[in-house]
């Protein structure tokens, strides 16, 4: 495709994502074509809170990094409302750094970010993104959150060729297989002394319990906030239902959850994990958080992911 289309094309894609429109069509057009409308060396984009990233159009999540002004708009929305200056952030399964920089900008300079990213492309492109936005409060762990010191392996599933952040411990090509190593939170928060965690995220295709396990510790002495990726699929490949998730934290822990919905009419407060298949949930302790009272939809989210460029 010739680059003065490509250029075009992208223009009328950024278009759809400023105005706010909910996805559809459109969003089908952006996956089918967004990899042909990739230039050698990557595209900038600006997120909401005006930082920038240098986005690969054939890898999934930087198409909507790129497109949309996040891969998961609603999830950085309510994170950004849900960080306050000086806390510290655990990001799980942190891809090529989309949270990361959200949360950076979000606990300020007093505050810090631990971001952890076994794949070795994907550490590289995320300590590049971190260091093009002189992003001193972010540390960046090339390793996988797991319940102990390991070296494992990670490979993408058949059908996840052009996304990075679907490597996984489980249930991949044997041909896309490497070795990382592997930590468990509660060593790593001793070892680096971080004196307090206020904040995990854990988007880790599955291995969320084993890495739950390895965190007990701080979760038993401070009950950070969690924003955890549910997903039925991922976590029967580690043999084990959702709701094991929810017996941990909520039977164990004495955690709520929060199901993050299209609109805030559409999020709830949960009971357990049983009827759940994909969807991302906030889990907290004590009274809930203030952002989840806030007035939001689609739209609006869309609107503000655009906000930054």
């Amino acid at each position: 495709m010739l680059r003065p289309v490509r250029a075009a094309a992208r223009t009328l894609f950024h278009a759809w994502g400023r105005a706010g429109l909910a996805p559809g069509w459109r969003y089908r057009m952006m996956e089918r074509w967004g990899p042909l409308l990739a230039e050698p060396g990557g595209l900038s984009a600006t997120l909401p809170n005006g930082t920038r990233m240098v986005c690969d159009l054939t890898d999934h999540v930087e198409r909507h990094v790129y497109f949309l002004g996040h891969y998961e708009p609603i999830e950085a929305f309510l994170l950004t409302n849900l960080l306050q200056p000086g806390m510290t952030v655990i990001d799980g399964g942190a891809n090529v750094g989309a949270h990361t920089l959200i949360a950076a900008t979000a606990v300020g300079p007093a505050g810090a970010v631990h971001s952890f990213e076994p794949v070795p492309h994907t550490a590289d492109r995320l300590e590049a993104q971190v260091a093009d936005n002189g992003l001193d409060n972010v540390k960046v762990a090339r390793a996988a959150l797991w319940y102990e010191a390991d070296v494992v392996t990670l490979a993408l599933p058949p059908d996840q060729e052009d996304n990075a952040g679907a490597f996984s411990l489980r249930g991949g090509d044997p041909a896309s297989a490497l070795r990382a190593p592997a930590l468990c939170l509660d060593d790593y928060v001793q070892e680096h002394a971080v004196e307090h965690v206020d904040f995990i995220k854990l988007d880790l295709e599955g291995a969320e319990l084993p890495a739950l396990q390895g965190m007990l510790g701080v979760l038993e002495r401070v009950r950070p906030l969690l924003l955890l990726e549910i997903c039925r699929v991922t976590c029967e490949r580690f043999d084990y239902e959702p709701q094991a998730i929810w017996e941990l934290l909520a039977g164990q822990l004495g955690y709520r959850g929060w199901a993050v919905g299209e609109s805030s009419a559409t999020s709830h407060e949960i009971d357990g994990l049983q009827g759940i298949d994909q969807q991302n949930v906030i889990f907290y302790c004590g009274a809930p958080p203030d952002v989840l009272s806030l007035q939001w939809d689609l739209k609006s989210v869309l609107r503000w992911a655009r906000s930054g460029g």
